[in-house]
Parts: C-alpha cells; sequence; structure tokens
C-alpha cells in the first residue's frame, strides 16, 4: 500500500472580470503570474503539485466558484521587473 503524501488546501483570488473560472475551465489550466502582494508571494512559494486550490471570485458576487489542482510547484515570475523572488504556479 502507497503511503498517503499530505496536500495542502489554498485559495486563490480573482477579479472574475479579468480572468473567471469560465476562462480557466476553458483554458484547462493556467499560470498565476503578476502577483505582487507579499503574503500571496509566500503561500505561493509554498504550493506544491497535487495541492487543492480554491478559486474565489472577489467583486460583486463574492464566492468560491470551483477547485483547482496545483500541477507544478512555484517557479520564478517572468513577469517580475525584479529577481525580489517572485514566484507563480
Amino acid at each position: 500500500m502507497k503511503p498517503k503524501t499530505k496536500s495542502n488546501c489554498w485559495m486563490v483570488k480573482q477579479e472574475p472580470e479579468v480572468y473567471s473560472w469560465t476562462d480557466f475551465v476553458g483554458d484547462g489550466r493556467t499560470d498565476w503570474t503578476g502577483v505582487r502582494n507579499y503574503q500571496a508571494r509566500n503561500n505561493l512559494r509554498e504550493m506544491k503539485s497535487g495541492d487543492r486550490v480554491l478559486f474565489y471570485h472577489s467583486g460583486k458576487d463574492k464566492a468560491v466558484v470551483g477547485i483547482a489542482e496545483v500541477v507544478k510547484a512555484a517557479y520564478p515570475d517572468p513577469t517580475a521587473m525584479t529577481r525580489s523572488g517572485w514566484r507563480l504556479i
């Protein structure tokens, strides 16, 4: 029997007018680029492949609208203008 590995559950916030759950489902997967909040950056660094992600719509209808899965551990964000440790998943 294979030992179970611990996975975490995270929440990501997205403005539905910018990138909605419907957009995500249509794309099948995405890179979470452009995050510039330090606490969010720290959380992205901790995300590992297999972790679950609650996809939260902010704005008018605040709600978790879907569940996704991290498929790749955090790596450097190519949209960052400096090498200050910004990551994406």
